[in-house]
């Protein structure tokens, strides 16, 4: 059988950044929820997972360049999936999702053009990349992250630019930017999956996932996965990869 390909870009949840470890560990390999996918889908799906803490939504020409070239090396893949936005609300003073969602529609066209994708599913009229009859590249997957809501040693942390009066503010931003994904998804007509919708644990700062919500958010996003890997279909030129070659590459 062979095994669908995905590449998830995501911030210090997808890293499996611990808080608790000195100057800013990292959770054991078998504790991350990218390992404990790939143990779930072994024999349908192979993993590959670019996180970095405190990564955004990309800006930068350097933040663009690299996430190119991570493309370029990971091709051919059948699924980009995309777990970014709370960075870009929590490093502020004001938060702002709508602009944040501006922000990730950007990222979408990049990844497109990038992967030679013009779209999944049935073209749209008005879309004129649709129309142009070029061949359809991965899917592109945005997953809203876990909702925000911190707790009182949240605020001590660098990668939380409030303090405690912000709590409100930032937990109603990360509502809407769930909200704003979703409506972009179905706009740009790309999957979504809304993690904030999931019953995930924290570690103390109320940021970063628990061993047990990397477990719980590999066990939801493997459902994801599953759904996904009946209608999607192979990228051309793909090796043939067999189950039994499987393995995640998380080496960032």
């Amino acid at each position: 059988t062979r095994l669908k390909k995905a590449l998830f870009f995501g911030d210090s949840n997808t890293y499996g950044y611990d808080p608790a470890g000195f100057m800013g560990g990292r959770y054991p390999r078998g504790e991350r929820w990218t390992t404990l996918l790939q143990d779930r889908l072994e024999d349908s799906w192979m993993i590959e997972a670019d996180g970095l803490p405190g990564r955004a939504l990309p800006v930068t020409s350097y933040e663009w360049n690299y996430l190119r070239s991570l493309i370029r090396q990971a091709k051919p893949f059948d699924l980009f999936a995309v777990m970014l936005g709370t960075n870009d609300l929590l490093s502020t003073l004001r938060p702002d999702a709508a602009k944040t969602a501006r922000r990730m529609n950007e990222l979408i066209s990049f990844v497109q053009e990038a992967a030679g994708d013009h779209g999944q599913g049935p073209a749209r009229e008005e879309d004129p990349l649709q129309a142009s009859g070029e061949p359809a590249g991965p899917a592109i997957l945005i997953i809203a992250p876990p909702e925000i809501v911190l707790t009182d040693q949240s605020y001590a942390e660098p990668y939380v630019c409030g303090d405690r009066t912000y709590a409100q503010i930032y937990f109603k931003e990360g509502k809407k930017l769930s909200q704003y994904y979703g409506e972009l998804a179905a706009y740009r007509n790309v999957l979504f999956a809304d993690a904030s919708e999931w019953p995930l644990a924290f570690a103390y700062d109320g940021v970063h996932l628990s061993p047990e919500g990397h477990a719980a958010f590999a066990d939801h996003m493997a459902e994801v996965l599953a759904g996904i890997a009946a209608q999607t279909p192979a990228p051309a030129g793909a090796p043939g990869m067999t189950a039994d070659a499987g393995r995640l590459k998380e080496d960032r």
